[in-house]
């Protein structure tokens, strides 16, 4: 019997395929945990950071804002959140 993985389907096949073409680093993290990728322990502090205290008036409202704040995050902070 095979045992099935999710790293073994065809498509992660093309896509991790695609990633390395483009030559783009794939961080690895636990299956079934998205959780805890990097990113969210630096980007959605520092968002509801920036976004603390606002009062907003529809969905469009709250796009544009958080768009805003993910603007206001310098590039170079965010890449620092991966490096170990």
């Amino acid at each position: 019997m095979q045992k099935w993985s999710h790293r073994s389907s065809p498509k992660n096949k093309n896509k991790e395929e695609f990633l390395a073409t483009k030559q783009i680093t794939v961080l690895e993290h636990p299956a079934y945990s998205p959780d805890l990728a990097p990113n969210d322990f630096f980007l959605v502090p520092k968002v509801k950071e920036i976004l603390k205290g606002g009062h907003f008036d529809d969905i469009d409202d709250i796009t544009s804002n958080t768009t805003a704040a993910l603007k206001a995050i310098p590039p170079n902070q965010f890449e620092n959140c991966f490096e170990g």
